[in-house]
């Protein structure tokens, strides 16, 4: 039986193999994060920004990865998370709650924005979607490598207060049609769903654990 070409692919078939891994490869216990908070209870969390993802050779993702990174700060259960990236979104809220149309009971009022007393830089410095192994059209079998930077930042002093690296992989053997990668307009595009996806995760989450469990 014949298949078109456009139907097949469309399909790929994962085995039930995988496996992933992330290791702190080097962290700074961050003696100037407690200083860097503007309250001195050690209840008050951290008002904590995160600024757009650095991808160094490898593709817009940016945006992405800042969401990433902002899930697990929230999931750490040890920041206030500011949002920073949609910031816009935001302002025109505020303004459109600002009408005639809305209760005046339930406007909220501008100029209330949070400050953040950190402010967390990531970078990917090392994109491999294909460290280890190789894919054919039927059958294969890859690694996906990364390796993530993390600083965080006092807002207040410009101090560099923390600074994480973490090398990251993971692996799935697939049988079927592999997928073309090619442009990512939108979060991770290709890349969804993929070994990369899971080993830029772990490299995130595992960050941010190691932040957690050093610095604070």
């Amino acid at each position: 039986m014949l298949f078109r070409i456009g139907a097949l692919l469309g399909v790929a078939v994962l085995a039930a193999c995988a496996s992933s891994s992330a290791t702190v490869v080097s962290g700074g216990e961050g003696p100037g994060l407690q200083q860097a908070r503007t309250q001195s209870s050690s209840l008050q969390r951290p008002r904590i920004a995160v600024s757009r993802f650095e991808v160094r050779d490898g593709p817009d993702v940016g945006l992405a990865l800042g969401d990433f990174l902002s899930t697990a700060l929230v999931n750490s259960d040890r920041f206030v998370v500011l949002e920073r990236a949609r910031l816009d979104d935001l302002r025109a809220e505020q303004q459109l709650q600002s009408g005639a149309d809305f209760d005046p009971a339930t406007r909220v009022a501008s100029g209330g924005f949070e400050g953040a007393e950190l402010l967390i830089r990531g970078a990917i410095v090392n994109f491999e979607p294909d460290c280890k192994g190789v894919s054919v059209l039927l059958a294969g079998s890859g690694t996906a490598c990364t390796t993530l930077n993390l600083r965080i930042v006092d807002v207040a002093s410009g101090r560099i207060v923390n600074a994480t690296t973490v090398e990251s992989t993971s692996r799935s053997s697939q049988v079927g049609l592999f997928f073309a990668r090619g442009d990512l307009p939108i979060g991770l595009g290709a890349y969804a769903n993929t070994p990369m996806e899971t080993a830029l995760r772990n490299a995130i989450e595992k960050a941010v654990q190691h932040i957690v469990d050093t610095a604070l």
